[in-house]
């Protein structure tokens, strides 16, 4: 049970072959790496759809190397620089490359990116496939591109071509044009029946393609893959799409250097991801880190990145450290000596949180389903797009575990998400601890489930709707202290003003500029199935900003406290510490990280409910440094403050 290192570059064909074999076992041992994943004609090298026969110079003139590299034990693997392509770029097709190019959903069409469905271009790259399974190599990874959104110039992505509306006519029997289909999928209120069978006309004919390519290349596919909520957008199946590749590089942090906000947001996409993960497939996150080099993403947060995949249960890392333009590794020896210096406490990490640990906390439902369950405002394909646990930030910057794994016993429901949902989820959710924000909550109201949330009414705020006063002691840093709700903060139309059931719990008003009461704040409700719920007045799907300050960080512990009698990890002392419970029922670890850029010298821990005092406390600094700390009455006993992007674990 150890790490791996996956070392992502590429490499100008026309160089030596001898120097660059050279260059690239020094780097490898002294980075303590055990493969190098190449890539073939990525960005600054990318001039298209690349021909066959420079395909084929392309891994003769890397042949020496690369089997050079393997008879000195470092593994190698092929990374393609495209599939349909990223983007145009300021690239065209080729004269002879004739295929349907992608269409987005106002009828534009992309120079250089092409239709996933046009039978010439599938030939094609089947070829390229075949002739990159014939090298002695361990896997051949499908780029992200293969996804459907993010496709510039064009508006969300596509496909929406001629092909795809005739193909889906051929399976459905639907005859309709592109501004018929795009009308109708994102026609506001009760999502139309077209929008589900194009999802799954989508979702299942990518699926063949990738079958395809798994018929090519076995257990060697790899397959890259983007964030949830985006991909909910185009109809994915994750379970279906991840029982295909045999390794999954999941995208799940910012690519630049990035503030601590990112961590909690970070940890839950890997999570909801990892839930979905057959064991079997091998899992290596993406380290990503452009553009290159510490002026774009710090050694530090670096290490943060890679220790959260750790955490989280990975098989070892694919690191993006060095550039894609074929310089020499040596340029920068510093990379190598950051990842050598961080290898052991990879290494225990992966000893320490073996992939059968699951998270433990308040639960953040997600689902696939949103993008065909979602209510939408406006007639653009982006509408279908919903942020996923939107509570992550608010949770985490409050030091409170969460989960997105499902089948926790009490749970925080945020914005659009809601819709997702089926009956039978709602009820169990509503039976036992449930946190609502504004949007969640106006769309349960309207799904009929206005008893079991203590509402009456919900309609959105009217003027004047600026600051929230706490009025019950039991909920509150103080009686009467305020936390704003100005429109600078919050878009008007996701604040909500709520009439309540008689036997609820009014525990803040909502007060004008004059400090008139306009209506009831924070309502809690203990209903009939024997729940306890908690409703917020205002959104909490804000990942742009974290709107957290003294008073509303006491007043949200309080609620969610109330409704989980307190049986969650939490750490305080200190603003972001994120804190993470993870156990597989024989073992437990908890993970305190300090986000924030201030030193955090008193770190107070709540144990999860079921978990023994731990055996261990250990501190890892920036420099990958293990430290042995006390643990006495709740308390960490640091021997150096916790700076930005440190960490400590407690294990029994």
């Amino acid at each position: 049970m150890t790490s791996r290192y996956v070392l992502r570059l590429q490499v100008d064909p026309a160089a030596d072959p001898a120097g660059v074999g050279d260059r690239l076992l020094a780097m490898a041992r002294s980075a303590r790496a055990e493969e190098i994943c190449v890539f073939l004609f990525g960005m600054e090298y990318n001039d298209g759809h690349d021909s066959l026969d420079r395909i084929d110079h392309w891994l003769t003139a890397t042949r020496p190397w690369r089997t050079m590299l393997r008879a000195e034990g470092i593994a190698v693997s092929l990374n393609p620089g495209h599939t349909v392509g990223h983007s145009d770029w300021a690239r065209s097709s080729a004269p002879d490359q004739a295929w349907q190019r992608m269409t987005d959903q106002s009828g534009k069409t992309a120079a250089a990116q092409v239709c996933p469905l046009d039978p010439a271009w599938r030939a094609y790259y089947a070829e390229t496939l075949r002739r990159y399974a014939a090298e002695d190599v361990n896997a051949v990874w499908i780029e992200d591109d293969i996804r459907l959104h993010n496709h510039r110039p064009l508006d969300w992505g596509g496909c929406f071509c001629e092909l795809h509306l005739a193909e889906f006519t051929r399976r459905t029997g639907i005859a309709t044009t592109r501004e018929g289909l795009v009308a109708a999928c994102t026609a506001p209120g009760e999502p139309h029946a077209w929008r589900g069978r194009w999802l799954d006309f989508w979702d299942a004919t990518q699926r063949e393609l990738l079958t395809s390519w798994r018929d090519i290349l076995g257990d060697r596919l790899g397959l890259m893959s983007s964030r949830i909520d985006q991909h909910a957008a185009e109809g994915r199946d994750w379970s279906a799409w991840l029982e295909l590749p045999g390794l999954h590089r999941p995208h799940f942090w910012a690519y630049s250097d990035t503030g601590g906000t990112e961590l909690p947001y970070a940890s839950i996409q890997f999570d909801m991801q990892r839930s979905v993960q057959p064991d079997a497939v091998r899992i290596l996150p993406e380290i990503e880190c452009w553009p290159y080099g510490q002026w774009n993403k710090s050694f530090r947060q670096t290490a943060a990145q890679m220790s959260l995949a750790h955490v989280l249960g990975c098989d070892g890392l694919a690191i993006s450290l060095y550039d894609f333009l074929g310089n020499h590794p040596d340029d920068e020896p510093r990379r190598a000596d950051f990842l050598a210096q961080w290898r052991d406490t990879f290494d225990w990490l992966s000893k320490t949180f073996p992939k059968s640990f699951r998270t433990v906390g308040i639960g953040l439902p997600w689902s696939q389903a949103t993008g065909r369950r979602v209510h939408t405002e406006t007639a653009r394909w982006q509408s279908l797009v919903v942020e996923q646990a939107g509570w992550a930030g608010l949770l985490g910057a409050t030091g409170h575990a969460v989960t997105g794994r499902g089948g926790a016993r009490v749970n925080a429901l945020s914005g659009d998400t809601a819709w997702a949902f089926d009956d039978a989820e709602l009820r169990e959710w509503l039976s036992g601890g449930l946190l609502l924000d504004s949007v969640a909550a106006r769309i349960l109201f309207e799904r009929g489930y206005g008893p079991l949330i203590g509402v009456t009414s919900v309609r959105s705020a009217p003027e004047g709707y600026v600051r929230e006063v706490c009025t019950d002691p039991e909920f509150s840093l103080r009686q009467g202290c305020l936390i704003s709700l100005d429109v600078e903060s919050y878009d008007r139309a996701d604040l909500t003003h709520m009439e309540h059931l008689p036997e609820a719990r009014v525990a803040s008003v909502v007060h004008d500029q004059l400090g008139r009461v306009t209506g009831p704040g924070l309502i809690l409700h203990n209903n009939d199935l024997g729940g306890r719920i908690a409703v917020v007045p205002w959104p909490a799907h804000t990942a742009d900003h974290v709107r957290m300050n003294p008073q509303r960080a006491v007043q949200l512990s309080a609620v969610l406290d109330w409704i989980s009698d307190a049986s969650h990890a939490r750490a305080t002392g200190h603003p972001w510490l994120v804190t993470q419970a993870l156990t597989d029922e024989r073992t437990w670890c908890v993970v305190i990280w300090n986000a924030s850029p201030d030193e955090a010298d008193d770190i107070r821990v709540r144990l999860p409910v079921g978990m023994p005092e731990p055996a261990t406390a250990v501190q890892v600094t920036a420099r990958g440094t293990r430290i042995p700390v006390g643990w006495r009455d709740g308390r960490v006993i640091l021997e150096q403050p916790l700076g930005q992007w440190e960490y400590v674990v407690l294990s029994t």
